[in-house]
């Protein structure tokens, strides 16, 4: 599963196996996970992501199938030279509420996963910091959106700003095992 294409069967593979959280938001708690620094090369987000999403019981083998091609799609996205980095959210043939829903529930996952993770919030940059700051307040986002032209390009704007957003976290913090063997001289 190198891409993430369906949302809705995620989500459907999700409640099947009585995980009634968001694909969004699993998407989000991985990204969190990684942007803060979690060891790429680790299987530690399967025990992370079971003790917040299943109440710290083992995945089913399927999930776990699941759970590691959604953590290469992202690890593969964060270190896209190019900057392929995606939200895992509904297509846009869903209603922008339903968008709106997904994009609060991905954040809302980003901010546990990162939380797992950070031990000092002191110590981030200002900017992380600000990423962080502005993650909650979208967290509140009245998701009620209107099909208009208007709340779309809306929608639009606030997703790319997350996405741009996660990937400075990445840059910042994230631990990819090709960069962080490097001795600088």
């Amino acid at each position: 599963m190198s891409e993430l294409n369906d949302y809705t069967q995620a989500q459907l593979l999700l409640e099947k196996h009585d995980i009634f959280v968001a694909p969004a938001e699993v998407h989000g708690a991985i990204s969190g996970l990684l942007a803060c620094g979690l060891n790429i090369e680790e299987k530690e987000y399967l025990g992370l992501l079971s003790d917040v999403f299943n109440e710290g019981q083992n995945f089913s083998e399927v999930l776990k199938q699941f759970f590691a091609g959604m953590y290469k799609h992202v690890v593969e996205h964060f270190n896209n030279s190019e900057f392929h980095f995606e939200l895992f959210l509904p297509s846009e043939d869903e209603s922008l509420s339903d968008q709106a829903n997904a994009l609060v529930n991905w954040v809302s996952g980003f901010l546990l996963g990162f939380g797992l993770k950070q031990k000092d919030y002191g110590k981030l940059s200002g900017d992380v910091k600000e990423v962080i700051e502005d993650f909650t307040e979208i967290t509140k986002l009245d998701a009620h959106f209107d099909d208009t032209e208007e709340d779309q390009q809306a929608l639009h704007e606030i997703v790319e700003y997350i996405r741009v957003s996660a990937m400075l976290c990445f840059a910042e913090m994230g631990k990819d095992p090709a960069t962080t063997s490097k001795t600088i001289h």
